[in-house]
């Protein structure tokens, strides 16, 4: 017979050690979560709005464009979908190569709130976008960038 004083030290260690998977850190780390209010945010967004802050924001070091290039960042046509780090020809810092994910709405979100805590040491001089609906317009905006955008989350 095995007596609950084994099990229960053991469960609580690999509760522990799941808890600890599943809190926020780094992307190279952690899958974040897309938040279902979010999500609806992202299928109500103002395209517009997105892509006039993507031009006043974003557009100084990425290109849109589907003919267009990398600048100091990298160019940003079929973003979604497409692992971080993966475009070729564009000099990654070692902090975004070690991300190994697809830019998905959900690791997008988690990437454009607060990037110093989702990419630390990564080359990018941008603090991120706090506001939900802005952060959600500009996502929604992304996904148009694309020859096939993914449908909505």
């Amino acid at each position: 017979m095995i007596r609950p004083s084994r099990i229960l030290p053991g469960l609580a260690l690999g509760l522990a050690a799941a808890c600890a998977q599943a809190e926020p850190g780094p992307l190279k780390d952690y899958d974040p979560p897309l938040d279902p209010a979010f999500a609806e945010q992202i299928r109500q967004a103002d395209l517009e709005a997105g892509a006039a802050f993507f031009e006043r924001k974003c557009s100084q070091c990425h290109d849109g464009f589907k003919e267009g290039g990398d600048f100091k960042g990298p160019h940003l046509w079929n973003v979604m979908g497409r692992m971080a780090a993966a475009r070729a020809g564009f000099r990654y810092s070692p902090a975004m190569q070690a991300v190994k994910r697809p830019w998905t709405y959900a690791t997008l979100s988690y990437y454009l709130k607060d990037t110093d805590a989702a990419v630390p040491e990564r080359a990018m001089n941008f603090v991120g976008i706090e506001d939900d609906q802005t952060r959600a317009n500009v996502i929604a905006y992304l996904r148009t960038l694309h020859d096939a955008p993914p449908p909505l989350p």
